[in-house]
């Protein structure tokens, strides 16, 4: 199935879903959940036949007079008992499982206790692992007369904008090895990490794969960071991706990097995107990674106590797939300034408006409350709600966020982040940052700032800083001890399981575990050649700011002089040729020409282990004025905030 974008990517593979659930039970996983989400909703599914839809749960059943059910899941061994106990528990004789994970993968998982190569030897993979599973749910359902199908859909992408895009399923997947920072790209096998991780990277891998394939691409692949290295060694050398390699059509330049190479950007507070903003302050959505949930009480009756976690209101969310003016004001969160998102939502209101507020144009300037005052009038007045739900949610949540006490929270921090700058670029072998940092934890609930952001900006500290730049041992030793104290007071805050009991001595522990986490994170650079260095003088000539690794790349690559990107590491499938081609140049004396990234005409950009939706902005926009006519995508695991890529990174 040949796709344009990612955007029709997913768009296509979900209307062969479609053909598939008429008449059926549908049962689908969180990750596959969220991506149809972005495709239509529940709604969709319900509009092409399916007469139910249920979450992937062992508690989830269907009635005895529905015989047909339709499994739409990633196929891990867990969810496969998980399908195992829902058939067993309906009375199905028609079930069809659409498996977004390639075939292959999934048979390879199945016979982990055999040698990879002992298990090619039993046949074609894709087609031994459908036969495998058919079985399974023949057997699951134990009937005489039944029809089972098991078929391949790869359902994995969501499109935020036309050229951003995000993979649920790889929500979790992180640059580790054996859980370990690691930066050297040359020493680093496959056969290094665990089972678990080896399974992760095939999968992402693989997932890759029918991506490019269905997009008629051939990629050069090119990466930062060992996890990247290893992800463009499997998609080198999967049988599959080299037989798509000789009919695509398509050269494309696949650009692979570790997010742990770069921790800058996310761990800064200094965002001006309003999704970002929004991210930070407000609880996800139910089972999703991207979209969050909106509190939904100032249009209804209901008495909501502690939202989103009350029953009564279900909570509302900013992404609208049906309706294109809300996924215009979507994409204004990423990429427009605050100023322009809240004109844009005051513009869309004040049609709907039964207030008669001033109209946008007279005003100088649209706040949060002029924006809440049209909201709450239309509550009670269903008719109008009905025909602008998705406008008012996403209004409901910039509000939220705009006056939440944690954004105050963010603006110190923001504050206190230009501080940091400032000291680490002016101070060098005689910093005292990490004594003004043990202050801050002291007195942080004078200050009204959580441990967990002050451990934000503690990263950010490590991850901005040169190399060449010491700390004082005995700084960091006060740093141990501050960090062990408060650690242990927001024990009950700070750790999501409760279950834990967390002593003083597992405090010191996880006090000293963090700042060796931090040593590494300063280290990952210290690989680089060109990209060490991430402290800058402003433009404006007043203070320093960080110009991170990622975006210095990127505005290399799309430099029209093409300076050496001489931290870009290249996997060749035909070093023989580039051999000859080598020995050629020497018998006469002339210099072989290395790829450029730009030499194809599509340029994927991915980054494993998220992103923040302040940095699309920025390599967007170095694309765009650069001028090259590249198409250029850009895409991740996730979307991250500050804290989240904190709590990914430091052994909490």
């Amino acid at each position: 199935m040949a796709t344009a974008s990612v955007r029709e990517f997913g768009k296509a593979w979900w209307s062969e879903i479609y053909n598939r659930i008429i008449g059926a039970v549908v049962f689908i996983d969180d990750a596959s959940a969220e991506c149809l989400h972005y495709e239509g909703g529940v709604d969709t599914l319900l509009s092409a036949g399916a007469v139910a839809v249920k979450g992937l749960s062992p508690f989830e059943f269907a009635k005895k007079e529905q015989k047909k059910a339709v499994f739409i899941t990633q196929t891990t061994k867990v969810q496969l008992q998980t399908i195992a106990e829902i058939v067993r528990h309906s009375d199905f004789t028609h079930c069809i499982l659409i498996s977004c994970m390639s075939l292959d993968m999934v048979f390879l998982e199945i016979h982990d206790d055999k040698d990879i190569n002992t298990v090619l030897a039993m046949g074609e993979p894709v087609l031994e692992g459908m036969k495998y599973l058919e079985m399974k749910l023949i057997q699951w359902m134990a009937k005489k007369q039944s029809y089972v199908e098991v078929v391949h859909i790869p359902i994995f992408t969501i499109s935020l904008t036309n050229v951003v895009f995000v993979t649920p399923p790889f929500r979790d997947l992180q640059t580790f090895f054996l859980g370990e920072l690691k930066s050297d790209n040359t020493i680093v096998d496959i056969n290094n990490l665990s089972k678990q991780e080896r399974n992760e990277a095939r999968r992402f891998a693989a997932s890759l794969n029918n991506m490019l394939d269905s997009m008629n691409l051939k990629e050069d692949v090119y990466y930062i960071g060992a996890y990247s290295a290893i992800i463009g060694g499997i998609l080198e050398h999967y049988p599959i991706s080299i037989q798509r390699r000789k009919n695509c059509l398509h050269p494309a330049s696949l650009i692979l990097i570790d997010r742990t190479m770069d921790l800058c950007s996310v761990t800064s507070h200094g965002t001006e995107s309003v999704l970002d903003k929004i991210m930070s302050v407000l609880p996800r959505f139910p089972g999703h990674c991207t979209d969050v949930a909106v509190d939904m009480s100032p249009l209804c009756q209901a008495n909501v106590i502690n939202h989103p976690d009350d029953v009564q209101l279900s909570p509302g969310c900013l992404y609208h797939s049906e309706d294109e003016s809300c996924i215009q004001t979507f994409e204004y969160m990423i990429n427009k300034s605050q100023k322009e998102v809240m004109f844009d939502l005051y513009n869309k209101l004040s049609k709907i408006d039964i207030q008669k507020s001033p109209s946008p144009k007279s005003l100088l300037k649209v706040t949060p409350q002029s924006v809440e005052k049209i909201v709450t009038a239309t509550k009670g007045n269903y008719e109008v709600m009905s025909k602008h739900l998705g406008v008012l949610q996403q209004s409901l949540a910039v509000v939220q966020t705009l006056k939440s006490p944690k954004r105050v929270q963010h603006e110190l921090l923001m504050s206190l982040e230009k501080q940091v700058h400032q000291n680490l670029a002016t101070s060098r072998e005689s910093t005292s940052v990490l004594n003004q940092i043990c202050h801050l934890i002291k007195n942080r609930k004078e200050k009204e700032l959580p441990l967990e952001n002050l451990l934000v900006l503690l990263m950010h500290i490590y991850a901005v800083r040169d190399t060449e730049v010491p700390f004082p041992a005995e700084h960091e030793a006060q740093l141990i001890k501050t960090l062990s104290v408060a650690l242990f007071e927001d024990r009950n805050s700070l750790y999501k399981d409760t279950t834990v009991l967390m002593s003083p001595e597992d405090c010191d522990a996880r006090a000293s575990c963090i700042l060796m986490q931090l040593r590494k994170i300063t280290s990952m650079r210290s690989v680089f050649h060109k990209y060490n260095s991430i402290l800058k003088p402003c433009e404006t000539g007043v203070g320093h700011e960080y110009r991170s690794a990622l975006q210095q790349l990127v505005d290399d690559m799309v430099d029209t002089d093409r300076p050496d990107l001489v931290d870009l590491d290249q996997y060749r499938s035909d070093k023989l040729k580039t051999l000859l081609r080598s020995g050629l140049g020497m018998l006469t004396n002339r210099k072989v020409k290395t790829r450029h990234p730009l030499d194809n005409p599509t340029i994927i950009i991915f980054v494993i282990g998220g992103i923040t939706a302040e940095e699309c902005k920025r390599l967007h926009r170095s694309v765009i004025t650069s001028g090259i006519d590249n198409t250029v995508l850009i895409g991740a695991t996730k979307l991250v905030t500050p804290v989240e890529a904190m709590r990914d990174i430091l052994p909490l």
